[in-house]
């Protein structure tokens, strides 16, 4: 018998706005499957239908809005600081990671000069992985890397000029 075997099956359960993040996309199987193995059947897609709550259409409507005022590659600290604050107070990101986004980059660092957030925070992450940094620490650094590249896409998505 021969078989082979695709099947692709999205789920996404959003209740909440710390949801909206949480879309698995699982690859698994689908039947091409014969008796008889000089003729095979077509093969058979499945999908399930996903409903998305009120909560999660405003949490994505919230990241487009945050993210057309935010350019991550070109940032001061103190706007780092009110894209944290964005972020969680529209219970987008936990509070834990809106520390990580707004946690000065150096001790003489000038709040109002502009750098890349997110190369800075992606240099950061490399650093903890090649020198053993805790589990916790290099959870919260890579959820801090992967909210700035959400923030940079969404923000050259929008193709308006910085507002800021």
């Amino acid at each position: 018998m021969n078989a082979t075997t695709n099947l692709k099956i999205t789920v996404m359960h959003i209740n909440s706005n710390n949801q909206v993040n949480h879309i698995t996309t699982i690859q698994n199987r689908s039947s091409n499957i014969s008796s008889d193995s000089s003729t095979p059947k077509p093969n058979r897609n499945q999908n399930d239908t996903v409903n998305i709550s009120n909560t999660g259409l405003n949490a994505t409507a919230n990241w487009q809005k945050i993210a057309q005022n935010y350019d991550v590659t070109n940032i001061s600290q103190n706007e780092a600081a009110n894209l944290a604050s964005d972020l969680t107070g529209n219970q987008l990101i936990s509070s834990t990671e809106g520390l990580y986004l707004m946690a000065p980059r150096s001790m003489n660092f000038n709040p109002e000069t502009k750098f890349d957030l997110l190369a800075s925070t992606e240099k950061s992450f490399a650093f903890l992985k090649e020198n053993g940094g805790s589990v916790d620490s290099l959870k919260n650094s890579e959820n801090a890397v992967d909210i700035l590249k959400t923030l940079q896409e969404l923000f050259d998505k929008t193709g308006l000029p910085y507002k800021k």
